[in-house]
C-alpha cells in the first residue's frame, strides 16, 4: 500500500557533473516511475536561467562564478544557498529559456548536452499540483 495520493509524483533533482552513472541513474528512476530533473553542468545553470538567458557549453566552476556574479551573496563553497525570495519572481522566465536550451540541444543532436536543463518541468509540476488543489 502506497502513502501516496493519486496525483503525487516523485522527482530526483541531480547534476551531470562528471558522473559516470548518470545516465544509468537515470534510466533507473524511470523504469521506477520517478521523474528526473537534472542540469548539465550543475544546478546553478537552473538559478542562472532566473536572471540571464545563458546559453553555451561551460564548466560547473565556470557557472558557479556566474551565478555568483549576479547574485553576489552566493558563493558556491562559503554561502551556498542563494536567497530564493530573490529568484522566485523569475521562476516562470526561468523555465522559457531553459525549454529553449533544451529545443537548441535537440537540434544539436544532444538532447541533454551542456548546457541544459529540466529543473522547469519540475517546477511546472509543482505549479499544476497547486494550481489542481485550489480547484478542489
Amino acid at each position: 500500500m502506497s502513502s501516496f495520493e493519486g496525483n503525487d509524483q516523485v522527482w530526483a533533482v541531480m547534476d551531470r557533473d562528471h558522473h559516470p552513472e548518470f545516465e544509468n541513474v537515470i534510466a533507473m528512476c524511470r523504469a521506477r516511475g520517478v521523474e528526473v530533473a537534472r542540469s548539465n553542468p550543475c544546478f546553478e545553470l537552473w538559478l542562472v536561467l532566473h536572471l540571464d538567458d545563458f546559453d553555451k557549453p561551460i564548466s560547473g566552476s565556470d557557472i558557479q562564478t556566474r551565478l555568483h556574479g549576479l547574485l553576489p551573496q552566493y558563493h558556491h563553497r562559503q554561502s551556498p544557498k542563494p536567497s530564493f525570495e530573490s529568484l522566485l519572481d523569475n521562476v516562470q522566465e526561468a523555465e522559457q529559456r531553459a525549454a529553449r536550451q533544451l529545443e537548441a540541444r535537440v537540434a544539436e543532436g544532444e538532447p541533454f548536452g551542456n548546457p541544459s536543463t529540466t529543473v522547469g518541468c519540475l517546477t511546472q509540476a509543482i505549479r499544476e499540483a497547486h494550481e489542481l488543489a485550489l480547484r478542489r
